[in-house]
């Protein structure tokens, strides 16, 4: 019989994360403001390294650790699992956007996106994430996942 031993969870800045955020809710906004559905597609691929790579991949927490941090004194550790799910959640509402333009739904794009970037700018500034939320309430549905494999 063999142990298992459950890794840690991984960690991260939630400074860090809020920065991501901010990030996001600003690659929005300048695709609003500009008028231009395509450029949709840079926050969609900022996420979409995110959740491929994690922080390895995550441009914003690149630029914390080697520009922010040196600054800084302590950390704020969190999860990064519940920030990592919001950005697969945000990933999937920007690409239904993407979609929903290419097909000539604009506002149904713009809607999608809208709803991605005004949420990234919550999380950024007060950092109450609703991905993060969703995350830790759908946890008693991955336990029974796990015991119904």
């Amino acid at each position: 019989m063999t142990a298992t031993t459950a890794s840690p969870a991984p960690v991260v800045d939630a400074r860090a994360v809020r920065l991501s955020q901010g990030l996001v809710a600003a690659l929005v906004a300048a695709a609003a403001a500009l008028g231009d559905w395509r450029l949709l597609a840079l926050p969609a691929l900022h996420l979409a390294s995110s959740v491929g790579l994690g922080r390895r991949g995550n441009v914003a927490l690149l630029a914390f650790d080697a520009l922010v941090r040196p600054f800084l004194s302590g950390s704020h550790p969190e999860d990064a699992r519940p920030p990592r799910f919001a950005n697969l959640i945000g990933l999937a509402f920007l690409s239904g956007a993407l979609v929903a333009h290419a097909a000539g739904a604009a506002v149904v794009g713009w809607g999608l996106a809208l709803l991605v970037g005004s949420l990234a700018l919550v999380a950024s500034v007060t950092g109450a994430c609703l991905g993060c939320w969703a995350y830790g309430y759908l946890r008693p549905a991955r336990a029974l996942l796990r015991r119904l494999r």
